[in-house]
């Protein structure tokens, strides 16, 4: 009888281990997923700027001659926003996550700590629909810093002192 005790309980723990082994292989990282696909699209665009495409209009073919004269755009508004989530990680949970079609440049943790979310020359989504004067895509032309708040509580002032000195260095790159 105590053998036979002996038998099934050193199964169950290997059963367990089993299990755990099989959820635990089923889990995703979101960031490495998201680190593969920023690369995959990073690639993409790079890969559509060596040439530029043959276009018609009117049915006729626009000639292409390639100039050497060119730099890549630099946007001209910084937005701020709040992410009206109640921590950092929720929000680059949000970022990471392809269905919610949404990202930022910078995040400003409320310790102070900024995390870079894309570089500055891409455009990032943000601003949604949204128009400053004449300018209708703000996304376009724009630099977009969350600051990790959930939109009912003070700003930290780490996150403040963070923010002024991010704003200054980010100006001098724009």
């Amino acid at each position: 009888m105590f053998n036979l005790l002996l038998f099934q309980s050193k199964y169950k723990y290997i059963y367990l281990f089993i299990i755990i082994g099989v959820f635990s292989s089923c889990s995703t990282n979101i960031y490495k997923i998201a680190k593969r696909n920023y690369k995959k699209e990073a690639k993409k665009l790079g890969k559509s700027l060596r040439f530029i495409p043959v276009d018609t209009i009117n049915n006729k073919k626009v000639t292409v001659i390639e100039s050497q004269n060119f730099s890549l755009r630099k946007p001209n508004f910084i937005i701020i926003h709040h992410t009206a989530q109640d921590s950092c990680k929720q929000t680059y949970k949000t970022f990471a996550l392809q269905r919610t079609q949404v990202s930022s440049h910078y995040v400003i943790c409320k310790d102070g700590g900024v995390t870079k979310m894309l570089n500055e020359l891409l455009r990032g989504w943000h601003a949604g629909n949204s128009s400053w004067g004449k300018v209708t895509d703000l996304n376009s032309v724009s630099i977009g810093i969350e600051l990790d708040n959930n939109g009912e509580e003070p700003f930290a002032q780490p996150q403040i002192n963070s923010f002024n000195s991010f704003v200054r260095k980010i100006n001098q790159k724009i």
